[in-house]
């Protein structure tokens, strides 16, 4: 088996290189196959000839897997069981179809050239991976920061909602509780993403993806308040004290546009709209989508921040809160795909205005 070429193996004499080809073998591994499992007992020395690895380690007490790394063609596998000869310490699996060569440990011990340059290829792996702590570390700390913030200002909110009932504001009151308590959500936001230390690009901002999210905003906005006419037109035929109800509440939104009264709403919302797509998109989607982990992450990412969107509008009411869930997750799905805030915060304010000024939420 001819040896590869790559700077391991650069300069060996004959001899040396002799020995190793002939007691290298070359293992072929399907996607998902196991090239070695954490726990055994090692012998050989593998390196990637073609294809993609992962390296990932099981959860002491619980079956759960971690990916730790990813191999690229080139690279040793098992380096530390060469060293230590101790028990492989992760399991390593085709992420697509790969090609191994395989040396056992007896023929490497033979070539005091390659023992050398598997020690520094070692050491500068592990330079790489202190640094990849120290940025877990900081994501880690800045993901804690977030979620106290996001307690706190929750705490506060429901407190707040609590007092209103024996506080005489008004009947109106309620609709401006959510400014000061949106305004604290987003400079809170804005603060975290400017100290977490990512590109501007990993929360959403920025020119990346922009065209993209903001025309498949404009492609799907529309069908989407098609769903909600049809939800409304559902609730109405199976909730009797909404039966009377007219589908479209306003039908002379086109007049109302030019008001001033009217234009003065919809640039508050406009804003308002903005301010909430950073506080639950950029700040807590991005951030969770990198924090968490498994297949299901997405959609847990996806739950937990259309569940905050909902309690986010408790002012106004319960069912409108619980309504307001739907949208969540389909602005929401619109970050995730593009990972730009613009295409949310157009379909927010395009579906919020055709909500209160078209549809009508004047519900019993």
């Amino acid at each position: 088996m001819q040896l590869p070429d790559i700077s391991l193996f650069e300069g060996l004499s004959p001899p040396v290189r002799g020995a190793l080809e002939n007691a290298a073998s070359t293992r072929t591994l399907l996607p998902g196959q196991v090239l070695f499992s954490e726990g055994e007992m090692p012998a050989d020395l593998c390196i990637l000839l073609s294809g993609r690895l992962e390296i990932v380690k099981r959860v002491r007490g619980a079956i759960a897997e971690h990916r730790i790394h990813e191999v690229s063609a080139g690279e040793p596998v098992g380096e530390i069981a060469f060293f230590d000869r101790q028990a492989r310490s992760a399991t390593v699996r085709a992420m697509e179809p790969s090609n191994v060569l395989v040396l056992p440990f007896d023929a490497i011990a033979s070539s005091a050239l390659v023992v050398k340059r598997l020690g520094t290829q070692m050491a500068s792996r592990l330079r790489v991976s202190s640094e990849e702590e120290l940025e877990h570390a900081q994501r880690r700390a800045s993901m804690g920061m977030l979620i106290v913030k996001i307690i706190t200002l929750l705490c506060g909110y429901a407190l707040l909602l609590a007092a209103l009932p024996g506080l005489d504001l008004g009947s109106t009151s309620t609709t401006y509780v959510s400014l000061p308590i949106i305004a604290a959500f987003g400079l809170g936001a804005w603060r975290f993403i400017r100290s977490a230390g990512y590109p501007m690009s990993a929360f959403g901002l920025g020119l990346r993806n922009l065209a993209s999210s903001l025309l498949e905003s404009v492609v799907l906005t529309g069908p989407f308040c098609a769903v909600i006419v049809g939800l409304k037109w559902i609730a109405m035929k199976v909730h009797a004290p909404w039966r009377d109800l007219p589908l479209f509440e306003r039908t002379d939104w086109r007049e109302h546009l030019v008001e001033p009264a009217v234009v003065k709403l919809l640039a508050i919302y406009l804003v308002s709209s903005a301010v909430q797509e950073l506080i639950v998109r950029s700040a807590l989607q991005a951030s969770l989508e990198e924090f968490l982990v498994g297949p299901r992450k997405r959609l847990v990412t996806l739950l937990v921040c259309a569940l905050m969107f909902s309690v986010n509008h408790l002012h106004m009411s319960f069912v409108f809160a619980a309504f307001t869930f739907v949208p969540g997750i389909f602005w929401g799905w619109l970050f995730s795909r593009r990972r730009h805030l613009i295409g949310p915060v157009l379909s927010h304010f395009v579906v919020g205005a055709f909500v209160f000024f078209v549809l009508g939420m004047s519900l019993p």
